[in-house]
């Protein structure tokens, strides 16, 4: 049973994919810096599913952590087949008011965070002589987020590392790929859809308009996400590297 690791497992896209990772046999480390998180993610899971997916303790910023979750993995005697990048910090603010820390924030976690994953279990895959690994990006690092500044930067640079990583790891039998969601039904994007609805609009307003213009015309499900991610780090996809795949309901195309 191959490992996968998932930074951020405990989140809205997260726990979705640690789900489907784990019905496809894979036994899942849902890497994560809050256990409390964790435990109501997963508190539905049917009980024979469940037994594949574990909690992995995981500051994403610091080397030692993932030396740590990494010593766990191989201690299974199952090699590490996936790494899923998407573990993120979001701290709203414009370019010309945000906080510094809060900009420092969403670069550790979301790019340098990454970029500790990739260098610690990449070189595990590398020893192994295969793996794939896959980061969650997202649209706004090609469309901006005015009211999101640092959260967009991240997940633009989060692109450039994974064409970079791909070039170098790619000789050594490791996949790099990243997925670009478009607006995800979540907590997150309900938040935004409030702090739209002013003026006169309602909330119910505000998504009907959001929706409006995805030719799709619906919201992406986290599932969405994570089907997409099950493909990117599977065999049917491997020749497949140094790309991104964007999962938007076309709306970049609208």
């Amino acid at each position: 049973m191959p490992i996968a690791i998932v930074t951020g497992g405990s989140g809205t896209i997260g726990s979705v994919i640690c789900r489907v990772l784990a019905e496809r046999g894979d036994h899942v480390l849902c890497a994560d810096i809050n256990e409390g998180a964790f435990a109501g993610a997963f508190a539905d899971t049917p009980e024979e599913l469940a037994a594949s997916i574990e909690f992995a303790a995981l500051d994403v910023t610091e080397p030692e952590s993932w030396d740590a979750v990494c010593q766990r993995a191989t201690s299974t005697g199952e090699p590490i087949g996936t790494l899923v990048n998407a573990a993120v910090s979001v701290k709203l603010g414009s370019i010309d008011r945000m906080d510094h820390g809060d900009w420092r924030s969403s670069f550790d976690v979301t790019l340098h965070g990454a970029a500790l994953g990739i260098q610690t279990v990449g070189n595990h895959m590398a020893a192994q002589g295969q793996g794939a690994i896959v980061n969650i990006a997202s649209v706004v690092a090609h469309s901006g987020a005015p009211m999101n500044a640092g959260y967009a930067t991240a997940k633009a640079a989060l692109l450039g590392l994974t064409r970079t990583a791909a070039a170098r790891l790619g000789r050594k039998g490791v996949r790099v790929t990243a997925v670009s969601p478009g607006w995800v039904q979540s907590p997150a994007v309900d938040g935004l859809f409030k702090a739209q609805a002013r003026g006169g609009r309602s909330l119910d307003e505000v998504r009907a308009a959001f929706v409006a213009a995805i030719p799709l015309q619906r919201l992406a499900e986290p599932e969405d996400i994570a089907q997409t991610v099950a493909f990117l780090s599977s065999d049917g996809a491997k020749y497949i590297t140094g790309i991104e795949l964007v999962v938007d309901g076309g709306l970049g195309v609208a």
